[in-house]
């Protein structure tokens, strides 16, 4: 183990919910293995709380610069990376930051330039994505100090025995049957982007009847998923749950396809796609709309569908229910091994220690 030091700033982390908190909490558990991590984080959602968390993060990795406890400081993003300037006044030391795609297009004009002066003041700028750095040139950054770095894949399992009482329970609570009924699953950050309504009021009254949906997540756009969901009485076929991580742990293996209706949306992209890996690794296939870095993420063990085409997305759920069991085990397997051998957490925390001390 390294005697490296690495102050690590996060605004996003567990228990809130979401892919980048996602990211942090296995960023920071891999890193520790490697070297020394003091971890500052917020692990709560409205951003009403960065009105004390930013001056707080400021003035820990102040005093962290001052003292000499430090040897480089990891912002997560881009919003607590605002703070890099005034730190560059103290200390020469590297700043690494990790862009995911939304600070480059933030709307807020005050927001945007704080973000984007702040990234300026750091020497190595980590993308998740080729998108996320095209973005990032875009927005005035050397394409000489950006590197892509993929995220990591390795969901939280549930035990054998754990999962199969988890998994009678939620079968005689909805009155489905894995393996029996054709079931979709969504699950994340309700956001606009991530097209959930839209798909409600687009795609599921074209979806054969006997093909159920499982949604589950919270986030600015959940009360619209709900009243659509209320409008045109989908009560029968989609299923609007708050899944918990052991429930997650059963459900990504045991649902036919996860489905990622993405829309494009202005000043907000899909930096990476963390959730429909996370079920390709599980085996389970992908349909998604080729939006953002969606092509990127969903390049195999999946299908990608032109955007805002309903029809289409839903052919391509009819034609894969439609397949033999050894074709379907086929694309599962092609899914999982895909993930498993791109995306490992292991070369991802390597690839980012190397740009702390490189």
């Amino acid at each position: 183990m390294s005697n490296f030091r690495i102050l690590f700033l996060t605004r996003r982390y567990p228990p809130s919910i979401g892919g980048v908190e996602t990211f942090c909490y296995n960023l920071y558990d891999r890193l520790v293995e490697m070297c020394s991590v003091r971890l500052v984080a917020l692990g709560r959602d409205s951003l009403l709380h960065l009105i004390w968390f930013v001056p707080y993060a400021f003035f820990i990795s102040f005093f962290s610069i001052i003292f000499r406890r430090v040897d480089a400081i990891y912002f997560s993003d881009g919003v607590i990376c605002s703070i890099a300037p005034f730190l560059r006044l103290f200390t020469r030391m590297r700043f690494v930051v990790t862009i995911h795609g939304l600070e480059m297009t933030y709307s807020n004009p005050i927001f945007s330039r704080m973000m984007r002066c702040g990234v300026s003041f750091c020497d190595r700028v980590a993308v998740v994505s080729q998108i996320t750095r095209a973005i990032t040139i875009e927005g005035g950054v050397p394409a000489e100090k950006i590197d892509i770095v993929y995220n990591g894949i390795d969901p939280p399992s549930t035990p054998e025995g754990r999962r199969e009482t988890l998994k009678a329970r939620f079968e005689a609570k909805y009155g489905i049957q894995f393996g029996r009924d054709k079931i979709l699953l969504n699950f994340g950050r309700q956001v606009p982007r991530k097209g959930v309504a839209k798909f409600l009021a687009c795609g599921v009254p074209l979806l054969n009847r006997d093909i159920k949906l499982i949604v589950s997540g919270s986030g600015p756009d959940a009360e619209r998923i709900r009243e659509i969901w209320e409008e045109n009485s989908l009560r029968d076929r989609v299923l609007l749950l708050y899944l918990s991580d052991e429930e997650l742990g059963f459900i990504r293996g045991e649902a036919d396809l996860f489905i990622m209706p993405n829309v494009s949306y202005p000043n907000d992209v899909e930096g990476f796609g963390i959730a429909p890996l996370e079920c390709m690794y599980d085996a389970t296939p992908v349909v998604a709309f080729a939006v953002d870095a969606l092509t990127e993420s969903v390049s195999k063990g999946g299908y990608l569908i032109p955007p805002n085409d309903y029809q289409a997305f839903v052919d391509q759920i009819h034609a894969f229910f439609e397949l033999s069991a050894s074709e379907r085990e086929g694309i599962e397997r092609e899914a999982r091994d895909y993930v498993r051998s791109e995306f490992t957490w292991d070369k991802t925390a390597a690839e980012y220690f190397d740009l702390f001390v490189c």
